[in-house]
């Protein structure tokens, strides 16, 4: 099946792909993600921009199902495609946005393609999110030819999704998302196509009934959803996206008043309200910043990671971060004192090879080889080096876990001992360019 969109469609697409990270899911689009599926307590899920990475062994060990699979699906004309980013459903099944939706119901083996409106000609996926505690509801926001937003539901899971759209609109849908507690509330996030009207949309009935409330926001903001908060349902935290600035903004009362914005120069790369009601927000540039459980005024900063991703298991106080492979030390590490210093959980080079199962072995193959190539990675799923020179060659280094250091090596560090280490990015450079492509602005 090909994916075509019409004139009118491919120019709101344009308009879309001209402004930054609006093409989304929720706030933080075509970065790492990682996830804690409900169903398994020690399997831990990293979203990379080359594929699915898989611990079953809380970090111990990694393999992975690569992309081109994941995307292929059942459908070998979308190969090629790019998974902009994975969602995990509360029975632990996997579902991943690229130009249409794939998921995964077996841990990253086999990758069917969903059916129904999302599958339908002269549509884009534009987000997705799957209800955290109804392993059958799932909600997804549509691009048509018409240049109009369509919310769609599946009632099995991402399997197929409905025809008829519980929401119509011709502004931009830039977000969606399910409450945990009660999960009968749904967010979304909207904005017209000239840049103005940012608007919070609530829904108490599951997106039967909609209520608007305008987002105190100048002209130009693409408002986001980062989280709505897991025990109350009233609060959301949004990201504001405009130009050379990033803020957070608090919705309180389901809408109805808003906290002063926090801005920032640049742009935000990640957030977590955690268990503790901690707020993290992080950006690549190695800034991290923490606003106390409670508390109203501004955020702290201090130097963190290059941040690509924050996260937690439910009910655990361990923080997860994604960070830089070369400037950090790590491409997954945690947090034990919040957020003061991380340990390196993980690099790629720690990937043992594809997913044991056929599918994966087989279809994965090529790619395998290509990341044992530009990172010097030995062969077999034997998680060891080929040889001392090939990882030298591809500039790999396997140095202590990043903990806390006290005076920080020269050439660049962020607290935590994440140290610069300059012949790993260049392989990290090459991996990119070779296994990925360039994602969404």
């Amino acid at each position: 099946m090909t994916r075509q969109l019409t004139s009118a469609g491919l120019a709101l697409v344009a308009l879309a792909v001209a402004s930054p990270r609006v093409l989304a899911n929720g706030a933080f689009p075509d970065e790492f993600s990682v996830h804690f599926p409900a169903p398994a307590p020690h399997r831990i899920l990293l979203g990379a921009n080359f594929g699915l990475i898989v611990s079953e062994d809380d970090g111990a060990t990694w393999r992975y199902s690569c992309e081109p699979w994941i995307t292929q699906g059942s459908d070998a004309a979308l190969s090629g495609a790019s998974v902009d980013f994975y969602q995990t459903c509360a029975d632990g099944a996997v579902l991943a946005q690229s130009l249409h939706v794939t998921r995964s119901s077996d841990v990253g083996c086999t990758w069917p393609q969903s059916g129904g409106s999302v599958a339908a000609p002269n549509v884009f996926v534009r987000d997705l999110f799957p209800d955290p505690t109804d392993t059958s509801f799932v909600l997804a926001i549509l691009l048509d030819d018409h240049s109009n937003s369509l919310l769609v539901a599946s009632h099995n899971g991402g399997i197929t999704f409905d025809a008829a759209p519980l929401y119509k609109t011709a502004a931009i849908l830039s977000g969606i998302e399910i409450s945990r507690m009660p999960p009968s509330v749904i967010y979304a996030t909207s904005y017209a196509t000239n840049g103005s009207n940012a608007t919070l949309l609530r829904s108490t009935d599951r997106g039967a009934n909609w209520t608007p409330y305008p987002i105190p926001a100048p002209s130009g903001t693409q408002p986001r959803i980062m989280q709505v908060d897991p025990v109350d349902s009233s609060v959301v935290y949004l990201r504001l996206v405009g130009g050379q600035t990033d803020s957070i903004l608090i919705a309180r009362n389901g809408g109805q008043s808003f906290d002063p914005a926090f801005t920032i120069n640049g742009q935000f790369s990640a957030f977590l309200r955690a268990t503790d009601g901690t707020l993290y927000a992080g950006t690549q540039a190695g800034v991290l910043y923490t606003r106390a459980p409670g508390a109203t005024s501004a955020f702290t900063n201090a130097p963190g990671p290059h941040l690509r991703c924050l996260g937690q298991r439910p009910g655990a106080s361990r923080i997860y971060a994604c960070g830089d492979f070369f400037l950090d030390g790590f491409s997954l590490g945690t947090s034990d004192d919040g957020g003061k210093t991380f340990a390196r959980v993980m690099n790629f080079t720690d990937i043992l090879g594809p997913l044991t199962c056929a599918p994966v072995t087989t279809n994965c193959a090529a790619h395998w080889a290509r990341i044992q190539s530009v990172l010097g990675i030995g062969d077999g799923g034997t998680g060891t080096l080929a040889d001392a020179g090939s990882a030298v060659d591809a500039g790999v280094t396997t140095g202590p876990d990043a903990g806390a250091v006290s005076t920080p090596p020269p050439g660049g560090a962020t607290k935590g001992g994440c140290s610069t280490v300059a012949a790993g990015g260049a392989a990290l450079i090459c991996l990119l360019a070779l296994l990925s492509r360039k994602r969404k602005s």
